[in-house]
């Protein structure tokens, strides 16, 4: 049986600077960290292969919803 994995999504939630969200940026969607930095936003990705991504002025950018977190 495959593994498994499941994030529970709140739309209504504001999100805030160290959020993990879900974004769509450019028509893609995406699950990273929302990080506010001298550069600007960015999402930064949990895998260290991949690169923090700088969200630009030209760039088609939308927060989807704000993973819950359990308590």
């Amino acid at each position: 049986m495959p593994d498994r994995s499941y994030l529970v999504v709140d739309r209504s939630l504001k999100p805030m600077p160290n959020d993990i969200v879900v974004a769509v940026l450019n028509g893609e969607f995406t699950v990273k960290t929302l990080v506010k930095s001298s550069a600007g936003w960015m999402l930064y990705p949990e895998n260290a292969s991949y690169d923090p991504i700088v969200i630009r002025d030209s760039d088609t950018f939308q927060i989807w919803g704000v993973v819950a977190r359990s308590h």
